[in-house]
């Protein structure tokens, strides 16, 4: 018997399931409960909670190649929140121990001025950049208004049995003050709208 045949069966009584922990800055925020069927058609699927802050979870397949939709997804463009605020900047690869990276400033002009910043940060966990099986988009607010006590989320990007078919999978969480489960599902859906698009070589579609 081969050597390495010799290995594999003194080592096949005790292996066990090894998962890839998540770089720091890139961990999910919370387990995703929404399940997907396996017809691969493009859409997104929700769940939403108010208690004791806004969550939503959601996931849809986009019929792009993973290494295609990480790509388009390294952009501001498909990502900040252009239908809720009237202003946004950003500052390109600002932090640099990341594979991408933007800092968005936010201000919202309404009946007072609301302004706070929003770091994205971006990973492949498992594979290449090129080809990933999965990789993690992750954003939080870091400083500005007390009128937003949280907002943070994750984007995890999966492949899938189909390397034609990627997974997106979403957990957003908000507490906020006149913001609700209707306006963060709303950016949601556009996040998602726009990440199909851009993989697809489309501009970011309008605000709904």
């Amino acid at each position: 018997m081969k050597m390495w045949a010799v290995l594999l069966a003194v080592s096949a009584g005790c292996q066990s399931n090894i998962k890839t922990p998540f770089p720091p800055g890139l961990e999910p925020l919370e387990s995703n409960p929404v399940m997907l069927g396996s017809d691969y058609a493009e859409g997104l699927v929700t769940k939403t909670s108010d208690s004791p802050y806004v969550k939503i979870f959601a996931r849809g397949y986009v019929l792009v190649a993973p290494g295609t939709l990480w790509a388009a997804a390294k952009s501001p463009a498909p990502n900040v929140a252009v239908c809720s605020t009237n202003v946004q900047t950003e500052d390109i690869n600002n932090d640099p121990a990341y594979e991408y990276s933007f800092l968005v400033h936010y201000t919202v002009n309404n009946f007072v001025t609301v302004q706070w910043d929003d770091q994205w940060r971006f990973g492949t966990v498992e594979g290449t950049p090129d080809a990933p099986t999965l990789a993690m988009m992750r954003h939080q607010k870091t400083q500005g208004s007390d009128f937003i006590r949280l907002s943070e989320g994750t984007i995890e990007v999966d492949a899938t049995a189909d390397p034609n078919v990627t997974e997106l999978s979403f957990v957003e969480h908000l507490d906020a003050t006149s913001a609700g489960v209707a306006d963060v599902l709303k950016g949601v859906q556009h996040n998602y709208d726009s990440l199909v698009a851009v993989a697809h070589g489309n501009p970011v579609p309008a605000c709904p």
